[in-house]
């Protein structure tokens, strides 16, 4: 029996013996590593139970606690664990650290002197001193803690960063030395900020700012954390400063503008269709008065109420504008509640052209119309929760302006990152072609079978919208793959190597509430069907059969979603789709095996339900209808 499985049936037991508490104590313990923060606190509370003297339980009980939010509550089980070690170190450091992140310093202090009192030689404590004794204004002493923990660990960063600082702040440090401790604090901050400490982060970019107030990186970083605390004017200050200090264009642009109204309602588009297989597809008008000059780039920006992200996307596109003359940039407001142009234009006033849909278009139709808006040789849409990173635009043009007129799209490696910032993964197509660059061989054969590539990562000549249509409004929920498919199977796409572009994940992603409602499956069924008909002859049974088989097992894996949700008929749906992907007697197997697991116990058991209300008489007529037909 597995120690969770044992665990599982000794916790209903009116009492645990020593083996089972330390069992219960390093499940505790693993729970609390992996997040699991819930687990965690269930079974240090059943140690507890049976020792409340359990040290290691209370010391990890109380870091839960600090980590959601119950502070008093975490103090409480420092002081109480004391009481049973009055000598331990680690409590001690601790209850200073968790005193220091309350603002008491004052406390604070007291705690790391008696910490050290206990073990003089601790480089990080002797740190962390120093920056409860600055908070009182005890600078003197503070410096000298920092040189201490130096001289203890000389290579201890923080104490170095912390020790600069308060040089600076005591007129002290000298000019030359601005910006080591500059570039060292902003290193610090982007630790920080990975680590969810967004307080820390912001005070070390900060600081990194006051000692060289001419490095637009830092304001940038700066923002990013102003965003996350939803602070969004002081984000569009710092990135307003950092912008003009990094593209000098953009500083002229804006210096140059007059701040006059500039909503542009969105025209009358010509509305026409595209067939490509056997399906028709949204046209995409010629641009129009095609003897004027032409940027190289239209850059789309389709919003609808989010603003969450926009300020970091707008930016991550304003400090590469290389001027109107190559990049226009559309930003396209799908009839949000509140109109987003003051935000827009906050940052890209001079620069941007911002249009409003009279009546919302939805996502499909809203790209579609932005495209037809659009002058440029080569289109990027880029949402507003994603971003480019630095040489995108310009990696990409230097190689696609040369490029062979059969390429009609371009691709870059990506990343997967989160909501505060942190890359996740490796986008797929990384793992494809590596460090190749130049046509992407092979491709229909992998991007066929499953979406391997994001819109924020990808390019598309003008002229392949033009000639093979716009996004497919009848697959809202998966018309970038379709899309991607179409465009393999007519031309080919140029590989541009490197990490150039950003694919956010977040809770508020439209795909994340399509998994939840269990319509995903449905769209990637139709997707498929819909693909068979204008694949190549010669590769259209094999590509057809391989998406069938991957994307059953991609959709049964994800069916538990909408379960989760407390969505039982979004999850029955997805498994009645997930089978009509794949329906061949190996897929059915797995699907049974599937449904003997103890998570989906729910949904087999409305599955058998639904069964059992079937009237008998109606099974067997069924049935004999079938057999009338083999």
């Amino acid at each position: 029996m597995r120690v969770w499985q044992k665990f599982k049936y000794l916790y209903h037991q009116k009492k645990l013996d020593m083996a089972t508490v330390t069992e219960a104590l390093q499940l505790a313990i693993q729970h609390h590593r992996a997040n699991r923060l819930d687990q965690a606190e269930q079974s240090y509370r059943q140690v507890l139970a049976e020792q409340p003297d359990q040290l290691e339980a209370l010391h990890g009980l109380s870091t839960l606690a600090q980590q959601t939010g119950q502070s008093q509550y975490a103090e409480q089980l420092l002081k109480a664990a004391l009481q049973v070690q009055p000598d331990s170190v680690k409590n001690w450091f601790a209850l200073g650290n968790l005193h220091l992140s309350q603002g008491q310093f004052s406390k604070a202090v007291e705690a790391y002197r008696q910490t050290l009192a206990l073990k003089p030689d601790l480089a990080p404590i002797y740190n962390n001193l120093g920056y409860a004794l600055q908070q009182v204004g005890q600078w003197e002493e503070a410096i000298a803690s920092y040189q201490k923990a130096l001289q203890l660990q000389p290579n201890c960063v923080e104490a170095d960063v912390n020790l600069g600082n308060a040089l600076h702040a005591q007129g002290k440090l000298l000019p030359e030395k601005q910006a080591h401790y500059a570039d060292l604090n902003h290193k610090l901050g982007v630790i920080r900020e990975q680590a969810g400490d967004l307080k820390t982060a912001e005070a070390y970019y900060q600081q990194a700012v006051e000692l060289v107030p001419n490095q637009g990186e830092y304001y940038f970083n700066l923002g990013k954390i102003y965003q996350q605390q939803k602070n969004f004017q002081q984000a569009i200050d710092v990135y307003r400063k950092g912008l003009k200090l990094l593209n000098p264009r953009y500083a002229e642009a804006v210096a140059a503008y007059k701040s006059v109204e500039t909503v542009l309602v969105t025209p009358p588009i010509p509305q026409g269709e595209v067939t490509v297989g056997a399906y028709q597809f949204p046209a995409i008008p010629s641009v129009a008065d095609p003897e004027k000059p032409r940027p190289f780039w239209t850059v789309i920006i389709p919003v609808y109420n989010r603003i969450d992200y926009l300020l970091e996307c707008l930016a991550s596109v304003l400090v590469q504008w290389p001027g109107k003359e190559e990049m226009e940039i559309l930003v396209v407001d799908n009839a949000s509640t509140v109109p987003l142009f003051e935000l827009v234009n906050s940052i890209g006033g001079g620069i941007v052209r911002y249009y409003r849909n009279q009546k919302n278009l939805g996502l499909v139709g809203n790209h579609n119309v932005a495209i037809a808006l659009s002058r440029g040789q080569w289109i990027h849409i880029l949402h507003d929760d994603d971003c480019v990173l630095p040489g995108f635009y310009s990696c990409l043009q230097q190689s696609i302006k040369n490029s062979p007129d059969s390429v009609g799209v371009a691709c870059t490696g990506f990343d997967y990152f989160n909501e505060r910032g942190q890359a996740i993964q490796t986008g797929e197509v990384v793992s494809l072609y590596g460090e190749h660059r130049g046509i992407m061989h092979s491709w229909l054969s992998y991007i066929g079978v499953c979406g391997l590539v994001t819109v924020p990562a990808m390019v598309v000549r003008r002229t392949t919208y033009e000639q093979l249509g716009g996004f497919y409004p009848e697959l809202p929920e998966i018309a970038d793959w379709e899309i991607f498919k179409r465009f393999a199977a007519f031309c080919d796409w140029w590989y541009e190597p490197g990490i150039l572009a950003r694919f956010r994940e977040h809770t508020q992603k439209m795909s994340f509430e399509i998994f939840r409602s269990g319509k995903m499956a449905g769209a990637i069924r139709r997707a498929i069907e819909v693909s068979e008909t204008y694949l190549p002859l010669e590769h259209r049974e094999e590509i057809t059969a391989k998406a069938r088989h991957q994307n059953f097992h991609y959709c049964l894996a994800r069916t538990g979603i909408p379960l989760k949700a407390g969505n039982f008929t979004g999850a029955l749906y997805a498994l009645q789709e997930t089978l009509k992907i794949d329906s061949s007697p190996q897929a059915v197997a797995k699907l049974f095996a599937w449904l003997t697991q103890d998570e989906v116990a729910p949904l087999r058991e409305e599955i058998v339900s639904r069964l059992l209300s079937i009237p008998v008489n109606n099974v067997y007529n069924s049935i004999d209808i079938e057999s009338k037909h083999l």
